[in-house]
């Protein structure tokens, strides 16, 4: 059996407006919300979803929570879910933080994947957690029916794409980082295959025909 995984990230935030380093607290818009309601509304019309997964952040949560009541499930927090933590820099725009303490940006420069956000974690943590997640997701609902819906971050969600794709993540991958709020991917995944090292198939890949004009635009 191909098992059917839906990636979905959050909703808008304050962070994503002022275009900061988000921390933990980063709440929804008014406009995250609507744009919640739109993908909980779609993911209500699918009739697939058999199991919900969440970072247990406050703005990806909260969209979960919005597409739980659509669809008829309560979402379980996995905080290997959650977004990279910038530790000590967090509420910075990227280009505040490389004016303040431009010795990181040098390092982070230099180091790649290995630099860890001060206070924080590396690319290589966040790889190995959000791989984690996507292997321990295949093994749970491998030989199930429906769909598995995993709502998570920018950051979080290309890192996980590297693994489905069986890249080598030693570099940031940025080509996979521009997706948009409350856009949906979904990836078939044969388990045998899977655990081959065979990579998953992207069916879809950051689609928001479900949102409006006015809320697709991030």
């Amino acid at each position: 059996m191909v098992m059917r995984l839906l990636l979905v990230r959050h909703g808008q935030t304050v962070g994503n407006v002022e275009r900061q380093l988000q921390g933990d607290d980063d709440p929804l818009t008014e406009r995250g919300r609507r744009q919640a309601r739109e993908v909980a509304a779609y993911l209500a019309g699918r009739g697939d979803v058999r199991a919900l997964y969440a970072s247990p952040l406050i703005r990806a949560f909260e969209t979960a929570q919005v597409i739980g009541a659509a669809v008829g499930l309560a979402p379980e927090p996995r905080p290997g879910l959650a977004e990279i933590n910038v530790g000590t820099v967090a509420g910075l725009t990227f280009e505040d933080w490389g004016l303040r303490f431009p010795e990181q940006l040098q390092l982070f420069r230099a180091d790649g994947v290995t630099f860890a956000w001060p206070g924080g974690e590396s690319g290589r943590d966040i790889a190995t957690r959000t791989a984690a997640e996507i292997d321990w997701l295949v093994a749970r609902h491998r030989d199930e029916p429906g769909v598995v819906c995993v709502v998570s971050h920018g950051g979080a969600l290309a890192w996980a794409i590297v693994h489905l794709l069986r890249e080598p993540g030693d570099r940031w991958p940025r080509e996979h980082m521009r997706i948009a709020n409350c856009a949906v991917s979904e990836v078939a995944i044969d388990p045998d295959r899977w655990l081959a090292g065979e990579p998953a198939t992207f069916l879809c890949r950051n689609e928001v025909g479900h949102l409006t004009v006015e809320e697709a635009v991030s």
